[in-house]
């Protein structure tokens, strides 16, 4: 997920940068090995909440995947079930403890604004799970979310080892995000310990949100830029009240990285152009 992937006519491109991955790689496959990958911190999210998860991962997974199935009843064109996925990542990231309406109206407004309102998965530049958790932290102040453990942070990380190993995450991005984030920590001069900062949360965040390549940047700088920028905002942002690297800075720091890729690229080919137009004018 390196790079943002456009569906056309039911297949994603593979990224540009991965020669690895032949034309097999289409929607399907892409969305069956992020599938697989994301069953690892699942499986340990429902390892730490217990049953209590079980019934917000379902309402989000089937509430998801129905609003993709209508859209794409309307637009007549192949249904994908990645929305699934979409719903999995934003149960996570939330509390079992919240009300599921509250999730319902969340999941739904994110999935039909940040993803379905721009034609789908692969042509929108937000990822929805951002968009909805942005909308449920900010129009419910009450519902605050609960922590992943560490045992869904060592999961994710071997979710991560396994989409870099194929190709489907941008190691510039990932280390952009960890330079931005623990050198913003070190220029503050934080002198307490990092471990109540790596939580479950702010791991599966990172890999699975901030690393998603529909929202990150496109270029080889721009990757970079952008990883900084977000891992700096999860500091800045946690400074707020919910604390650096809690689910809350993460979410919005995504969501404010997200909307800035687009210029990040942009400026980026602009000063590309403006380098070989001196270098061979």
């Amino acid at each position: 997920m390196t790079q943002t992937i456009r569906v056309v006519t039911g297949r994603s491109r593979v990224p540009s940068h991965a020669p690895h991955l032949d034309g097999s790689w289409d929607s399907h496959r892409i969305t069956a090995v992020l599938a697989l990958a994301m069953l690892m911190p699942v499986g340990a999210a429902i390892h730490q909440f217990g049953a209590a998860l079980l019934s917000p991962m379902a309402v989000a997974g089937a509430l998801a995947v129905a609003w993709q199935a209508l859209f794409a009843r309307l637009r007549k064109r192949a249904f994908g079930p990645d929305g699934a996925l979409t719903g999995l990542a934003f149960a996570l990231m939330a509390s079992p403890s919240i009300p599921l309406w509250q999730l319902a109206l969340a999941l739904s407004f994110g999935v039909v604004m940040g993803e379905q309102i721009f034609g789908g998965r692969g042509r929108n530049f937000l990822n929805p799970a951002v968009v909805a958790l942005a909308f449920l932290f900010f129009s419910f102040p009450g519902a605050i979310p609960a922590p992943a453990g560490p045992g869904v942070a060592l999961a994710s990380v071997l979710s991560a080892l396994v989409l870099l190993g194929v190709g489907l995450i941008s190691w510039r991005v990932l280390l952009g995000i960890v330079g931005g984030f623990a050198g913003l920590l070190l220029i503050q001069g934080s002198t307490t310990a990092w471990d109540p900062f790596l939580t479950g949360s702010l791991v599966f965040g990172v890999v699975f949100l901030a690393c998603d390549p529909v929202a990150a940047a496109s270029t080889n700088l721009g990757r970079w830029l952008y990883g900084l920028l977000t891992g700096a905002l999860m500091v800045l942002l946690g400074h707020t009240g919910s604390g650096p690297g809690s689910p809350q800075a993460v979410v919005f720091a995504a969501l404010v990285g997200a909307v800035f890729a687009p210029l990040i690229d942009q400026g980026v080919i602009a000063l590309n152009i403006r380098i070989r137009q001196r270098r061979y004018g």
